[in-house]
């Protein structure tokens, strides 16, 4: 690394650390914008420096934008999720986990913002809130019209086993850039951080990023990839993915690569440190899509399987899994985010309000994997010995599959939501029936890839379709319900 390169990084480091005990009052002005035409979809390009020793990204920015508000807008408001590390107390994180987020202890990171630009033009800017997880750009912008934003920032990342940080093999870039959030009924709207959920609620744009890594690095990361040997010990790498609500992207070192193709062209890549782990990952993975591609139709993007230090569980982002090294051998976990591929992202349900119209069917869709390959004796047992047990315990504060994630500890999710879901979803496919359980997850799905955001009647509507009964009374009985019927049950019942 060039000495001056150096100097940049460590002073802009410096001028985070100062402002990590300042809070940043910047005043909001207007300033103008000019009419272009209306964009299809809105496009980021991220020109990114990659500062090894440093643990540090240099990042210049641009987002051509469009005001589909429907109303004039004199602001538009980003999310700055870099911003997390700055303050210990903007953790999104349980204490009871910090140890294992943050092996090292805690060590500030996060944005130091150099210059925000609109149109070309100075911009005046504002970070809101007391953990600056979000900033505040002044424009002047008439539904319909298009501007440019520009920033320039660094981003000096911690040491950590959190979805944005650097572990012993790769850097996790979650939420990495600045995102425009969606605008409904007069406020940019975001989703509480959690770490069971997703952080930003946005719409789909389309990305463009270029970033050169020293040649031992690979970049993981959705859409088309490009890679350019410089000839000089660096190769420089171009991501290309559009449709996309948030662009998630790891560099690892030490990874081998392996690859392969669905029946219907959809590309699956695994990255994994394990000489056994990767084929191994790749064969599971490639199995549970041939089968979730037959049952729902082709998955609308490629896949990425990436080993990493991420230390929670298996993380589904749109086109890319991060997986531990564990969960590469874990069927299951790669089964349940490979199928939020399709129902975390595809058929996309708020992340925090309604979190288990994502995490139910992709769960019980990860079992119906398991019953299809190894047999019903197995889906059953798996069912009886990990799911069921759910049922026995109390439901703290009231809280109900349907309630807001943001309500719940990790481990109450996982219980509450996850397990207790499944729960439910079988028994709507013994009252149904396998196919008919199949064929509305499907058209679930189907009109998800046209729709914005899907909703709990999306779901009975679907399957109302497809078995041409109602569901609604009867989803509605379990949902609320379903700890009382395990005192009529012990087992779950064999299918019909």
């Amino acid at each position: 690394m060039h000495k001056r390169q150096k100097k940049l990084v460590r002073l802009l480091a410096l001028v985070l650390a100062a402002l990590l005990v300042l809070s940043a009052v910047v005043s909001i002005f207007l300033t103008s914008a000019h009419a272009e035409e209306v964009a299809d979809a809105d496009r980021y390009t991220l020109d990114v420096e990659f500062f090894e020793e440093e643990q540090a990204l240099r990042i210049r920015q641009r987002l051509v934008y469009t005001n589909r508000s429907g109303e004039r807008l004199d602001r538009v408001e980003f999310s700055v999720y870099g911003n997390m590390f700055r303050r210990q107390s903007a953790l999104m994180y349980e204490t009871d986990a910090l140890a294992d987020v943050l092996p090292a202890g805690y060590v500030p990171g996060g944005i130091a913002l150099a210059q925000v630009l609109v149109n070309g033009e100075a911009a005046d800017w504002g970070m809101v809130g007391e953990s600056e997880l979000f900033l505040r750009v002044a424009c002047d912008l008439e539904s319909g019209e298009t501007c440019e934003f520009f920033f320039d920032y660094t981003l000096l990342l911690t040491q950590n086993a959190a979805s944005l940080g650097v572990g012993e093999n790769d850097w996790r870039l979650r939420g990495f850039y600045m995102q425009a959030l969606r605008y409904e009924n007069g406020a940019f709207v975001a989703t509480d951080p959690l770490q069971h959920t997703n952080y930003v609620y946005a719409g789909r744009a389309d990305y463009e990023l270029i970033v050169t890594l020293p040649e031992r690095y690979l970049l993981a990361g959705p859409g088309n990839l490009e890679a350019q040997d410089n000839g000089d010990g660096t190769c420089t790498w171009t991501l290309f993915a559009s449709d996309l609500r948030e662009l998630c992207v790891s560099v690892g070192m030490r990874w081998r690569e392996y690859t392969g193709e669905t029946t219907s062209g959809t590309r699956v890549r695994v990255l994994a440190a394990s000489r056994s782990g990767g084929p191994e990952a790749l064969e599971t993975a490639l199995e549970a899509l041939e089968i979730y591609e037959g049952w729902f139709g082709a998955l609308a993007w490629d896949v990425t399987i990436a080993q990493s230090d991420y230390a929670l569980e298996a993380l589904s982002l749109p086109g890319l899994v991060w997986a531990n090294e564990g969960e590469l051998f874990d069927d299951l976990a790669l089964r349940r985010a490979l199928a939020r591929q399709f129902f975390g992202y595809g058929a996309y349900a708020m992340p925090t309000q309604d979190a288990w119209l994502s995490e139910v069917t992709s769960e019980y869709a990860a079992y119906l994997v398991l019953e299809e390959t190894e047999g019903r004796e197995a889906f059953l047992e798996a069912l009886n010995g990990e799911v069921l047990p759910s049922a026995q315990f109390m439901l703290p504060g009231g809280l109900e599959i349907t309630s807001d994630a943001s309500l719940f500890s990790a481990s109450e999710y996982t219980t509450i939501v996850r397990e207790r879901g499944t729960l439910v979803m079988h028994e709507m496919r013994v009252a149904m029936g396998r196919e008919a359980l199949l064929e509305g997850l499907r058209l679930f799905y189907q009109r998800g890839l046209e729709a914005d955001v899907m909703g709990e009647y999306d779901l009975v509507y679907a399957f109302d379709d497809a078995s041409g009964r109602s569901w609604e009374a009867f989803l509605t009985d379990w949902l609320f319900n379903v700890a009382d019927y395990y005192q009529e049950s012990y087992t779950i019942d064999a299918i019909e």
